[in-house]
Protein backbone atom coordinates (compact mmCIF):
# COMPACT_ATOMS: atom_id res chain seq x y z
CA UNK A 1 0.00 0.00 0.00
CA UNK A 2 1.23 3.45 -0.82
CA UNK A 3 1.63 6.22 1.13
CA UNK A 4 -0.17 9.76 -0.06
CA UNK A 5 -0.09 13.04 1.02
CA UNK A 6 -3.41 15.00 1.37
CA UNK A 7 -2.97 18.38 -0.11
CA UNK A 8 -2.61 21.27 2.73
CA UNK A 9 -5.54 23.31 3.00
CA UNK A 10 -5.80 26.65 2.52
CA UNK A 11 -8.04 29.15 4.36
CA UNK A 12 -10.98 30.68 2.50
CA UNK A 13 -11.54 34.91 2.24
CA UNK A 14 -14.61 33.81 4.53
CA UNK A 15 -12.68 33.04 7.46
CA UNK A 16 -9.85 35.75 7.64
CA UNK A 17 -10.11 38.92 10.39
CA UNK A 18 -12.31 40.75 9.03
CA UNK A 19 -10.63 44.48 8.60
CA UNK A 20 -11.97 48.13 9.02
CA UNK A 21 -9.75 50.01 7.53
CA UNK A 22 -9.60 54.16 8.80
CA UNK A 23 -7.44 56.54 7.86
CA UNK A 24 -6.36 59.81 10.21
CA UNK A 25 -6.67 63.05 8.08
CA UNK A 26 -5.57 66.32 9.09
CA UNK A 27 -5.64 69.39 8.47
CA UNK A 28 -2.64 71.01 6.88
CA UNK A 29 -3.00 74.25 7.77
CA UNK A 30 -2.92 73.67 10.97
CA UNK A 31 -0.14 71.61 11.03
CA UNK A 32 1.78 73.96 9.78
CA UNK A 33 0.57 76.46 12.42
CA UNK A 34 1.94 74.64 14.98
CA UNK A 35 -0.61 72.28 15.94
CA UNK A 36 -3.25 68.96 14.97
CA UNK A 37 -6.29 69.04 13.75
CA UNK A 38 -7.70 65.85 12.41
CA UNK A 39 -10.00 63.09 12.61
CA UNK A 40 -9.60 59.14 12.36
CA UNK A 41 -12.50 58.61 9.18
CA UNK A 42 -13.59 54.97 7.77
CA UNK A 43 -12.15 54.64 4.67
CA UNK A 44 -14.26 51.70 3.92
CA UNK A 45 -16.58 53.90 2.07
CA UNK A 46 -17.71 55.10 -1.24
CA UNK A 47 -15.56 57.75 -2.60
CA UNK A 48 -18.34 60.39 -2.34
CA UNK A 49 -18.42 59.57 1.71
CA UNK A 50 -14.59 59.79 1.58
CA UNK A 51 -14.18 63.03 0.48
CA UNK A 52 -17.29 64.28 2.35
CA UNK A 53 -15.77 63.23 5.70
CA UNK A 54 -12.65 64.63 4.63
CA UNK A 55 -14.18 68.37 4.01
CA UNK A 56 -16.05 68.03 7.07
CA UNK A 57 -12.83 67.63 8.69
CA UNK A 58 -10.94 70.51 7.19
CA UNK A 59 -14.28 72.50 7.26
CA UNK A 60 -13.89 72.42 11.36
CA UNK A 61 -10.35 73.81 11.66
CA UNK A 62 -10.12 77.54 13.01
CA UNK A 63 -7.46 78.09 10.59
CA UNK A 64 -8.32 80.34 7.52
CA UNK A 65 -8.52 78.81 4.29
CA UNK A 66 -8.04 75.28 5.14
CA UNK A 67 -8.04 73.44 1.50
CA UNK A 68 -5.36 70.94 2.31
CA UNK A 69 -5.04 67.15 4.20
CA UNK A 70 -2.72 65.00 5.22
CA UNK A 71 -2.93 61.41 6.04
CA UNK A 72 -1.02 61.17 9.19
CA UNK A 73 -1.91 57.56 9.62
CA UNK A 74 -4.00 54.64 9.32
CA UNK A 75 -5.07 51.31 10.86
CA UNK A 76 -6.21 48.40 9.98
CA UNK A 77 -4.65 48.49 6.13
CA UNK A 78 -2.93 44.99 6.52
CA UNK A 79 0.72 44.75 4.25
CA UNK A 80 -0.95 47.88 2.24
CA UNK A 81 1.30 51.62 3.17
CA UNK A 82 -1.11 54.67 2.98
CA UNK A 83 0.63 57.62 1.82
CA UNK A 84 0.69 60.57 3.71
CA UNK A 85 -0.76 62.41 -0.31
CA UNK A 86 -2.23 59.08 -1.04
CA UNK A 87 -5.36 59.72 -3.49
CA UNK A 88 -8.29 59.40 -1.51
CA UNK A 89 -9.98 57.29 -4.42
CA UNK A 90 -7.25 55.10 -4.18
CA UNK A 91 -7.34 55.01 -0.45
CA UNK A 92 -11.23 54.27 -1.16
CA UNK A 93 -10.67 51.45 -3.11
CA UNK A 94 -7.69 49.74 -1.49
CA UNK A 95 -9.92 49.83 1.84
CA UNK A 96 -13.29 48.72 0.44
CA UNK A 97 -11.15 45.44 -1.02
CA UNK A 98 -9.72 44.96 2.40
CA UNK A 99 -12.78 45.10 3.91
CA UNK A 100 -14.23 42.56 1.89
CA UNK A 101 -11.24 40.01 0.89
CA UNK A 102 -8.97 40.60 3.93
CA UNK A 103 -5.14 40.89 4.61
CA UNK A 104 -4.85 39.24 1.18
CA UNK A 105 -5.96 42.15 -0.93
CA UNK A 106 -4.15 44.90 1.32
CA UNK A 107 -0.62 42.69 0.04
CA UNK A 108 -2.17 42.24 -3.36
CA UNK A 109 -2.51 46.22 -3.10
CA UNK A 110 0.73 46.77 -2.10
CA UNK A 111 2.42 44.36 -4.37
CA UNK A 112 0.80 46.37 -7.48
CA UNK A 113 1.27 49.78 -6.00
CA UNK A 114 -2.81 50.18 -6.00
CA UNK A 115 -2.53 50.17 -10.02
CA UNK A 116 -6.59 49.75 -10.57
CA UNK A 117 -6.48 47.61 -13.15
CA UNK A 118 -4.43 44.94 -10.94
CA UNK A 119 -6.84 45.85 -8.08
CA UNK A 120 -9.85 44.61 -10.53
CA UNK A 121 -7.67 41.69 -11.00
CA UNK A 122 -7.24 40.66 -7.69
CA UNK A 123 -10.29 37.75 -7.44
CA UNK A 124 -8.91 36.10 -10.57
CA UNK A 125 -5.47 36.26 -9.37
CA UNK A 126 -5.86 35.40 -5.83
CA UNK A 127 -5.25 31.46 -5.08
CA UNK A 128 -5.66 31.44 -1.36
CA UNK A 129 -3.38 31.41 1.76
CA UNK A 130 -0.94 28.23 2.83
CA UNK A 131 1.54 27.09 5.31
CA UNK A 132 4.05 27.45 2.29
CA UNK A 133 4.48 27.48 -1.51
CA UNK A 134 5.60 23.98 -1.43
CA UNK A 135 2.18 23.28 0.10
CA UNK A 136 0.60 25.52 -2.43
CA UNK A 137 2.40 23.06 -4.99
CA UNK A 138 1.21 19.85 -3.48
CA UNK A 139 -2.26 20.87 -3.55
CA UNK A 140 -2.29 22.09 -7.31
CA UNK A 141 -0.43 18.79 -8.50
CA UNK A 142 -2.32 16.34 -6.23
CA UNK A 143 -4.97 15.68 -8.82
CA UNK A 144 -4.48 12.78 -10.64
CA UNK A 145 -0.51 13.07 -10.28
CA UNK A 146 0.07 10.40 -7.39
CA UNK A 147 -2.28 8.47 -9.02
CA UNK A 148 -0.61 8.63 -11.81
CA UNK A 149 2.74 8.07 -10.55
CA UNK A 150 1.03 4.81 -8.39
CA UNK A 151 0.03 3.47 -12.02
CA UNK A 152 3.06 3.82 -13.55
CA UNK A 153 5.73 3.32 -10.80
CA UNK A 154 5.76 -0.18 -9.47
CA UNK A 155 4.59 -0.97 -5.54
CA UNK A 156 8.32 -2.04 -4.60
CA UNK A 157 9.84 0.97 -5.88
CA UNK A 158 7.32 3.76 -5.13
CA UNK A 159 9.32 4.44 -2.16
CA UNK A 160 11.94 5.85 -4.38
CA UNK A 161 9.94 8.17 -6.41
CA UNK A 162 9.69 11.48 -4.78
CA UNK A 163 7.88 14.67 -6.13
CA UNK A 164 10.20 18.06 -5.40
CA UNK A 165 6.91 20.53 -4.59
CA UNK A 166 9.55 23.21 -3.02
CA UNK A 167 11.42 23.05 -6.74
CA UNK A 168 7.84 23.32 -8.72
CA UNK A 169 6.62 26.02 -6.53
CA UNK A 170 10.61 28.03 -6.70
CA UNK A 171 10.25 27.14 -10.47
CA UNK A 172 6.28 28.49 -10.71
CA UNK A 173 7.29 31.97 -8.97
CA UNK A 174 10.35 32.07 -11.37
CA UNK A 175 8.55 31.63 -14.59
CA UNK A 176 6.51 34.49 -13.28
CA UNK A 177 3.75 32.26 -13.25
CA UNK A 178 2.94 32.82 -9.29
CA UNK A 179 3.85 35.18 -6.50
CA UNK A 180 3.86 34.31 -3.18
CA UNK A 181 3.69 36.73 -0.51
CA UNK A 182 4.41 36.27 2.75
CA UNK A 183 1.36 37.09 5.20
CA UNK A 184 1.40 38.40 8.98
CA UNK A 185 0.22 35.06 10.33
CA UNK A 186 3.45 33.38 8.86
CA UNK A 187 1.81 31.75 5.95
CA UNK A 188 1.94 33.11 2.40
CA UNK A 189 -1.09 34.67 0.07
CA UNK A 190 -0.75 33.06 -3.41
CA UNK A 191 -1.40 35.04 -6.22
CA UNK A 192 -1.31 33.56 -9.96
CA UNK A 193 0.21 36.43 -12.63
CA UNK A 194 -2.95 37.27 -14.72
Amino acid sequence: MTEHHQPAQHNEREQQPRLRPRIWVGSLADYNAGHLHGDWIDAAVTDEELRAAVERTLASSHEPDVEEYGIFDYDEFGAFQVGEHEQLDIVGRVARGIAEYGPAFAAYAQLHDADPGMLDAFTDSYSGDYDSPEDWAREVLHDGLETAIDAAVPDALRGYVSIDYAGFARDAELSGDVHFEPSSDARVHVFTIP
